[in-house]
């Protein structure tokens, strides 16, 4: 212990040590300042134990965020109010997913990532084994409250963390106070690398209470909002292109794409006008130019532009899309006037298709996690369903241990949309690489298909590996690079500068299926009077051309029909009309459902092969065309045997029984000269229909059956 505090001190002496002991601090331009409990006339050190009130927060790693969390509605951070929060494992709160990782920056800096409260910003690790890493979160009445327990240090050196750090950040929306608490803090990190402070949305406002300094046990530090703010924050940008998040996006060659922009108002004051001005390159020519204009934006608010004209990227490729607002008088922060969107056009009509966010061609050198089990992931969504992934397609720069790696496929299905049901996952052997170029890598399941939405990918090195993949920073970016640190996912720390040669190779997945998408005559719920001819419509929903081998019918419970149909392919898309040859009547009035199907081998979907619709058949027969057979029946309702006397009847006739639904139940020969019994037995109690035929004449009714 006394080993230890020595270092302390002498880490204390060697880094400012005279802000620590200073206070207080700012005030910044916005107004904000700060006291620690070494100040008189500053906080009152007090820990506020939750561990019992509040609740576990889940997902914590090495260099990756939890959340979104719910916030206290309208707690007020400089100008802006704020509704979510993102728990970060190396000791912030940041009001977005953007991960912060080592080297830790300056407060305030306009670069990114901005918008973030740094209680112990630091590279901090949850879950290494023999460690008890815990973060609480908790909201009540106008307070929120994280806490960070018994947090370690990472360390390159076995093993792998070092001391343990207690420490937490109190929101208040009734004052809109901030505190820092710190409870216990040991051990020490790669280059004193510390920040403490807070840094607004822009990045040019922000108070740093410390850098590379460790705090001190049982210590606080409040930072208070201005009691008068006379700050006038003048900033519009651009927020995104293509898509929210300003992800790079597949699309398919020859096929026009509409342009959309987001321009926001990042200030505390109203933009009256900002002129907009959109433009889409590919190597260096410009093809589709936009201008714009966006009038009175409210402070925070974000208006979405339609651009006029679309692009139809006519090659393969890489196409730049920078959309540069201008006209703000006092814009403070230019840095977030021009954005960049990567959109890359592939052709879908190819065997293969590749879906690769980078240029193919590396820049300087790899990436590779110290002691491995680290990893580089993408989130693809294709631009064409259904999607077969045959092979991983990965640039390894170099594997000194020859320890290979693993290459993972995950459905799009976990929370947020984020990395969920695992569908592939491939070791790739040290030895099978071609370093320096592209290796492709089957994935061991063969029946990978994307039907919807997206997929993600997953390079990742196994534990103690020293396997190198390829970067790529020639701009644009696809801002969709993530880390994956022990299993935890989150977003890159340099994924608006980098991104890596690392994909997939897919196809078309080959689908037969044939439809019966309408039925044509009869209409669904007529009545038919009169012998017609069925007619249907079939399409061809799959993505293969067909021809239907047959279809068939069937009214009620009688008879199926089925025809055969001369060759006609259907190509992907088209249908066809098909009129029976076969003429449907009925011999009684009935209402019943009529089914028509479709007969083909290697269908892939049977749900979509038949459609049935009810329809009544009413025969148009008068007394001149039909004579009426005389027929009398007793009991009526009957438990079991039902009599029927014919009077006058000569010869023999056809007896028919149907259920309501209109399927034949019996069919019996009777003799009209005699009386006829006909047994209900094994029939459920219910109303029945009869029909007598015979050459000329008929008669119909109804009976029921019920119990005595």
């Amino acid at each position: 212990m006394a080993m230890k505090n020595f270092l302390r001190t002498l880490l204390l002496l060697l880094t400012s040590a005279a802000s620590v002991h200073a206070g207080s601090g700012g005030p910044d331009a916005y107004g904000y300042f700060w006291r620690d409990s070494n100040e008189p006339n500053g906080p009152v050190y007090s820990w506020y134990d939750i561990t019992t009130t509040g609740t576990l927060v889940t997902g914590l790693g090495d260099d990756n965020t939890a959340g979104p969390f719910g916030f206290i509605s309208g707690f007020q951070f400089y100008w802006y109010n704020t509704e979510q929060i993102w728990i970060g494992s190396n000791g912030y709160l940041g009001f977005s997913s953007t991960n912060i990782a080592s080297p830790f920056p300056s407060i305030p800096n306009t670069a990114l990532p901005n918008n973030f409260i740094a209680p112990m910003l630091s590279d901090l690790i949850f879950g290494a084994p023999g460690t008890n890493a815990q973060c609480y979160y908790k909201v009540q009445g106008d307070t929120i409250c994280v806490s960070w327990l018994n947090v370690p240090f990472w360390s390159a050196t076995a093993p792998g963390y070092a001391g343990a750090n207690s420490f937490q950040v109190i929101l208040n929306k009734a004052d809109k106070s901030i505190t820092f608490n710190y409870l216990l803090q040991t051990g020490v990190t790669q280059n004193n690398d510390i920040t403490i402070g807070i840094e607004n949305i822009a990045g040019n406002l922000g108070l740093q209470h410390s850098k590379n300094i460790y705090p001190t046990d049982t210590f606080s530090v409040k930072f208070y909002y201005p009691s008068v703010v006379t700050y006038q924050a003048i900033d519009g940008g651009v927020d995104w292109n293509v898509n929210d998040g300003n992800g790079a996006a597949f699309v398919s060659r020859g096929v026009a794409q509409n342009l959309t922009t987001g321009i926001r108002n990042y200030g505390n004051q109203p933009l009256p006008t900002i002129n907009v001005s959109s433009t889409v390159t590919r190597g260096g020519t410009t093809l589709v130019t936009n201008t714009g204009t966006v009038t009175n934006l409210a402070p925070g608010s974000e208006q979405i532009l339609n651009l006029t004209t679309g692009l139809v990227p006519i090659l393969d490729g890489i196409y730049d899309m920078t959309t540069t607002v201008s006209g703000i008088t006092g814009d403070l922060v230019p840095a977030n006037n021009s954005l960049r969107t990567k959109i890359i056009a592939v052709d879908t009509t190819l065997p293969q298709i590749i879906l690769d966010y980078s240029d193919g061609s590396p820049n300087g050198t790899g990436l590779s996690w110290s002691s491995g089990n680290g990893g580089i992931g993408y989130y693809i969504q294709p631009p064409y369903y259904p999607c077969k992934i045959d092979d991983y397609r990965i640039n390894i720069v170099s594997d000194a241990a020859a320890t290979g790696c693993y290459l993972k496929l995950f459905d799009d299905n976990g929370p947020n949309g984020g990395p969920g049901t695992l569908i592939d996952s491939t070791f790739a052997a040290p030895g099978t690489f071609t370093f320096n170029a592209y290796t492709l890598v089957p994935l061991s399941n063969r029946n990978a298909v994307i039907s919807a939405g997206g997929f993600w990918i997953l390079w990742e090195m196994p534990p103690g590996a020293n396997i190198t993949i390829a970067r790529d920073t020639d701009l644009p970016i696809s801002y969709r690079s993530m880390e994956v640190l022990q299993g935890n996912w989150a977003s890159y720390r340099a994924r608006f500068t980098e991104d890596f040669l690392f994909g997939v190779n897919t196809r078309h997945f080959l689908v037969r299926d044939l439809s019966v998408t309408e039925l044509l005559n009869p209409a669904p719920g007529s009545t038919v009077s009169a012998p017609v001819n069925p007619q249907i419509r079939i399409r061809n929903i799959g993505n293969l051309a067909n021809n239907v081998s047959s279809v068939s019918y069937r009214f009620g419970g009688t008879a199926t029909v089925t025809e055969s149909i001369a060759a006609n392919t259907l190509q992907p898309g088209d249908s066809l009309t098909y009129t029976f040859t076969q003429a449907w009547s009925n011999t009684i009035q009935q209402t019943a459902n009529f089914c028509f199907w479709i007969n083909m081998t290697g269908d892939a979907t049977r749900t979509n092969d038949t459609i049935c619709a009810q329809v009544t058949y009413n025969p148009s027969t008068s007394v001149a065309e039909y004579g009426s057979l005389p027929v009398r029946i007793y009991p009526n309702p009957t438990a079991d045997m039902v009599n029927f006397e014919f009077g006058n009847g000569v010869g023999t006739a056809q007896l028919r029984l149907f259920d309501l639904q209109g399927r034949l139940l019996r069919t019996e020969e009777v003799d009209l000269g005699q009386a006829y019994q006909l047994s209900l037995n094994g029939l459920p109690d219910g109303l029945y229909q009869y029909t007598l035929l015979q050459e000329r004449q008929q008669a119909t009714g109804r009976l029921v059956k019920r119990a005595n």
